[in-house]
Protein backbone atom coordinates (compact mmCIF):
# COMPACT_ATOMS: atom_id res chain seq x y z
CA UNK A 1 0.00 0.00 0.00
CA UNK A 2 1.07 3.74 -0.52
CA UNK A 3 0.25 6.31 1.71
CA UNK A 4 0.77 9.89 1.44
CA UNK A 5 -1.04 13.34 1.03
CA UNK A 6 -2.73 14.71 -2.57
CA UNK A 7 0.35 15.49 -4.47
CA UNK A 8 2.88 13.22 -2.80
CA UNK A 9 3.09 11.30 -6.07
CA UNK A 10 1.88 8.21 -4.94
CA UNK A 11 -0.39 7.32 -8.04
CA UNK A 12 2.73 7.80 -10.20
CA UNK A 13 4.92 5.50 -7.93
CA UNK A 14 2.56 2.86 -7.96
CA UNK A 15 2.32 2.48 -11.61
CA UNK A 16 6.34 3.05 -12.12
CA UNK A 17 6.23 -0.01 -9.36
CA UNK A 18 3.78 -1.98 -10.85
CA UNK A 19 5.64 -1.90 -14.00
CA UNK A 20 8.97 -2.59 -12.34
CA UNK A 21 7.83 -5.65 -10.15
CA UNK A 22 4.91 -6.57 -12.68
CA UNK A 23 2.34 -6.68 -10.28
CA UNK A 24 -1.22 -5.09 -10.65
CA UNK A 25 -1.70 -1.35 -10.03
CA UNK A 26 -4.72 -1.06 -8.18
CA UNK A 27 -5.71 2.78 -8.08
CA UNK A 28 -8.98 3.14 -5.98
CA UNK A 29 -9.77 6.49 -8.03
CA UNK A 30 -9.11 4.78 -11.63
CA UNK A 31 -11.30 1.94 -10.60
CA UNK A 32 -14.08 3.64 -9.34
CA UNK A 33 -14.09 6.11 -13.10
CA UNK A 34 -13.93 2.04 -14.40
CA UNK A 35 -16.56 1.13 -13.02
CA UNK A 36 -18.54 4.52 -14.11
CA UNK A 37 -17.52 4.66 -17.36
CA UNK A 38 -18.63 0.63 -18.29
CA UNK A 39 -21.89 0.85 -16.00
CA UNK A 40 -21.51 -1.78 -13.92
CA UNK A 41 -23.65 -2.74 -10.89
CA UNK A 42 -21.31 -1.04 -8.78
CA UNK A 43 -20.81 1.81 -10.81
CA UNK A 44 -24.41 2.53 -10.86
CA UNK A 45 -24.74 2.18 -6.94
CA UNK A 46 -21.40 4.54 -6.67
CA UNK A 47 -22.80 6.95 -9.00
CA UNK A 48 -26.00 7.59 -7.30
CA UNK A 49 -23.91 8.61 -4.13
CA UNK A 50 -21.78 10.69 -6.00
CA UNK A 51 -24.50 12.79 -8.23
CA UNK A 52 -25.90 13.40 -4.61
CA UNK A 53 -22.58 14.58 -3.38
CA UNK A 54 -22.15 11.98 -0.88
CA UNK A 55 -18.91 10.04 -0.59
CA UNK A 56 -19.36 6.45 -2.00
CA UNK A 57 -19.96 3.93 0.82
CA UNK A 58 -16.71 2.18 2.36
CA UNK A 59 -18.98 -1.46 1.52
CA UNK A 60 -19.10 -0.73 -2.38
CA UNK A 61 -15.71 0.66 -2.85
CA UNK A 62 -14.72 -2.49 -0.98
CA UNK A 63 -17.07 -5.06 -3.09
CA UNK A 64 -14.93 -3.10 -5.97
CA UNK A 65 -11.60 -3.31 -4.53
CA UNK A 66 -12.61 -7.29 -4.23
CA UNK A 67 -13.60 -8.09 -7.63
CA UNK A 68 -10.05 -6.47 -8.60
CA UNK A 69 -8.04 -8.45 -6.07
CA UNK A 70 -9.30 -11.43 -6.79
CA UNK A 71 -6.91 -13.99 -8.30
CA UNK A 72 -3.88 -12.05 -7.65
CA UNK A 73 -1.80 -14.28 -5.87
CA UNK A 74 1.47 -12.71 -6.68
CA UNK A 75 0.33 -9.50 -5.27
CA UNK A 76 -0.46 -5.77 -6.50
CA UNK A 77 0.27 -2.61 -5.07
CA UNK A 78 -2.62 -0.03 -3.77
CA UNK A 79 -3.04 3.16 -3.65
CA UNK A 80 -5.65 5.62 -2.59
CA UNK A 81 -6.86 3.27 0.06
CA UNK A 82 -7.20 2.59 2.90
CA UNK A 83 -7.45 6.58 3.98
CA UNK A 84 -9.31 5.65 7.64
CA UNK A 85 -8.34 3.62 10.45
CA UNK A 86 -12.07 1.90 9.65
CA UNK A 87 -10.82 0.95 5.87
CA UNK A 88 -7.96 -0.52 7.26
CA UNK A 89 -8.85 -2.93 9.45
CA UNK A 90 -12.13 -3.66 6.90
CA UNK A 91 -9.30 -4.10 4.07
CA UNK A 92 -7.69 -6.64 6.37
CA UNK A 93 -10.71 -8.45 6.72
CA UNK A 94 -10.96 -8.51 3.29
CA UNK A 95 -7.43 -10.27 2.56
CA UNK A 96 -8.16 -12.11 5.27
CA UNK A 97 -11.24 -13.93 3.09
CA UNK A 98 -8.42 -14.19 0.32
CA UNK A 99 -6.08 -15.86 2.64
CA UNK A 100 -3.90 -12.71 2.12
CA UNK A 101 -2.33 -9.94 4.33
CA UNK A 102 -0.43 -6.58 3.45
CA UNK A 103 3.19 -7.35 3.28
CA UNK A 104 4.32 -3.42 3.09
CA UNK A 105 2.78 -0.07 3.59
CA UNK A 106 4.70 3.08 2.19
CA UNK A 107 4.27 6.09 3.40
CA UNK A 108 5.39 8.82 1.29
CA UNK A 109 6.38 12.34 3.52
CA UNK A 110 6.27 15.67 1.66
CA UNK A 111 6.49 19.12 3.16
CA UNK A 112 3.20 20.93 2.50
CA UNK A 113 4.88 23.83 0.98
CA UNK A 114 6.07 21.24 -2.09
CA UNK A 115 2.60 20.37 -2.50
CA UNK A 116 1.01 23.38 -2.83
CA UNK A 117 4.17 24.13 -5.80
CA UNK A 118 3.31 20.58 -7.24
CA UNK A 119 -0.97 19.88 -7.31
CA UNK A 120 -1.52 22.98 -9.11
CA UNK A 121 0.69 22.73 -12.32
CA UNK A 122 -1.02 18.85 -12.49
CA UNK A 123 -2.47 17.30 -15.48
CA UNK A 124 -3.79 14.06 -15.31
CA UNK A 125 -4.98 11.92 -18.54
CA UNK A 126 -8.56 11.97 -18.96
CA UNK A 127 -8.45 7.84 -20.23
CA UNK A 128 -5.20 6.08 -18.47
CA UNK A 129 -5.20 8.51 -15.52
CA UNK A 130 -1.57 9.33 -16.01
CA UNK A 131 -0.43 12.15 -14.20
CA UNK A 132 2.25 14.87 -15.90
CA UNK A 133 4.09 18.00 -14.43
CA UNK A 134 3.45 21.26 -16.84
CA UNK A 135 6.77 22.18 -16.43
CA UNK A 136 8.11 18.53 -17.77
CA UNK A 137 5.60 19.15 -21.07
CA UNK A 138 5.96 21.50 -23.95
CA UNK A 139 3.87 24.25 -23.74
CA UNK A 140 1.58 23.22 -26.89
CA UNK A 141 1.36 19.51 -25.24
CA UNK A 142 -2.74 18.91 -24.67
CA UNK A 143 -3.05 15.14 -25.15
CA UNK A 144 -1.37 12.38 -23.22
CA UNK A 145 1.73 11.07 -24.41
CA UNK A 146 1.28 7.56 -23.33
CA UNK A 147 -2.42 6.94 -24.55
CA UNK A 148 -3.46 10.08 -26.92
CA UNK A 149 -6.08 11.32 -25.02
CA UNK A 150 -6.88 14.90 -24.10
CA UNK A 151 -4.61 16.46 -20.40
CA UNK A 152 -6.77 17.51 -17.90
CA UNK A 153 -6.53 20.16 -14.59
CA UNK A 154 -8.15 19.02 -11.95
CA UNK A 155 -10.39 21.45 -10.39
CA UNK A 156 -10.18 20.45 -7.02
CA UNK A 157 -5.97 21.23 -7.37
CA UNK A 158 -6.65 25.37 -5.99
CA UNK A 159 -4.89 26.67 -3.37
CA UNK A 160 -7.68 26.79 -0.78
CA UNK A 161 -9.42 23.43 -2.10
CA UNK A 162 -5.91 22.39 -1.66
CA UNK A 163 -5.13 23.25 2.26
CA UNK A 164 -8.19 21.79 3.06
CA UNK A 165 -7.74 18.25 1.21
CA UNK A 166 -4.40 18.06 3.53
CA UNK A 167 -6.05 19.29 6.68
CA UNK A 168 -8.98 16.42 5.77
CA UNK A 169 -5.93 13.52 4.88
CA UNK A 170 -3.69 14.74 7.83
CA UNK A 171 -6.51 13.93 10.49
CA UNK A 172 -7.95 11.29 9.30
CA UNK A 173 -4.40 9.56 8.11
CA UNK A 174 -2.93 9.35 11.62
CA UNK A 175 -4.32 7.18 13.32
CA UNK A 176 -4.11 4.48 9.99
CA UNK A 177 0.15 5.40 10.37
CA UNK A 178 -0.07 4.43 13.79
CA UNK A 179 -2.17 1.43 13.30
CA UNK A 180 0.54 0.10 10.60
CA UNK A 181 3.65 1.14 13.08
CA UNK A 182 2.16 -1.20 15.17
CA UNK A 183 2.19 -4.13 12.41
CA UNK A 184 5.09 -3.64 11.95
CA UNK A 185 4.77 -2.96 8.25
CA UNK A 186 5.08 0.73 7.80
CA UNK A 187 8.12 2.34 6.09
CA UNK A 188 8.63 6.03 5.84
CA UNK A 189 9.80 7.58 2.71
CA UNK A 190 10.42 10.77 1.65
CA UNK A 191 8.61 11.95 -1.53
CA UNK A 192 10.67 15.40 -1.91
CA UNK A 193 12.50 15.67 -5.13
CA UNK A 194 11.81 14.46 -9.02
CA UNK A 195 9.89 10.95 -9.22
CA UNK A 196 13.12 8.78 -10.10
CA UNK A 197 14.55 9.99 -6.88
CA UNK A 198 11.86 8.81 -5.03
CA UNK A 199 11.46 5.73 -6.75
CA UNK A 200 15.00 4.32 -6.13
CA UNK A 201 14.31 5.08 -2.43
CA UNK A 202 11.55 2.99 -2.45
CA UNK A 203 13.73 -0.09 -4.46
CA UNK A 204 15.87 0.05 -1.67
CA UNK A 205 13.50 -0.15 0.76
CA UNK A 206 11.97 -3.46 -1.67
CA UNK A 207 15.52 -4.43 -2.02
Amino acid sequence: VLLGPPGSGKGTQAQKLGRNLGLPHVGMGDMLREALKNRTPLGERAKGFMNSGKLVPDSIILELLGERIEGTKEGFILDGFPRTLEQAKRLDALLEKERENLDLVINLKVREETILRRLPGRLVCSECGQVYQRANLSSSTQRCPSCGAPLLSRTDDVSDTLKKRIEIYLEHTHPLIDYYKKKGILQDVSGEGNPQEVFDRIVKILN
